[in-house]
């Protein structure tokens, strides 16, 4: 395997693994192409709103997405949100997750963001703990649907 190139989604990446790597959290492949392309043209507006990806022979293999929030407190300050870290099954094990998180957490820094937050299970804990995480608080959820 060939060193992962990380990157931020372009348009055609969604038909090129981008898709079908988020699978592995929510079956998202079979979406309809206008809606995927109105999706992206959507996510693409948003500077506060970055999805990277890691590359493999002209493939996408995983992706991690970064949410820049800005606050009232501190005065002003920005806080990321990492969501939807995902890898291919395949790929996993090969410190690409690893390599996306790492890429995202530079932006945020360069962004000026004072913290990174996010939430998680407790199977994946040491590796966002790896990286400098720690446990803070307990996510509460509430669904709408």
């Amino acid at each position: 395997m060939n060193e992962p190139t990380i990157r931020e989604l372009k348009e055609g990446d969604l038909w090129n693994g981008f898709l079908k790597s988020l699978d592995s959290l929510r079956e998202a492949s079979s979406i309809d192409t206008d809606k995927a392309k109105s999706i992206f043209k959507k996510i693409d507006s948003n500077p506060d709103h970055i999805i990277a990806v890691a590359e493999v022979d002209g493939r996408i293999i995983g992706s991690t997405t970064l949410l820049i929030e800005t606050k009232f407190i501190h005065n002003g300050g920005l806080v990321g949100h990492i969501e939807d870290v995902v890898v291919d099954k395949e790929h996993q094990g090969k410190k690409i997750g690893e390599k996306i998180m790492k890429f995202l957490i530079e932006i945020s820094k360069k962004r000026g963001c004072y913290k990174i937050i996010l939430d998680c299970t407790d199977d994946v804990k040491p590796f966002y703990e790896k990286l400098g995480f720690k446990q803070v608080a307990n996510e509460l959820r509430l669904d709408n649907i």
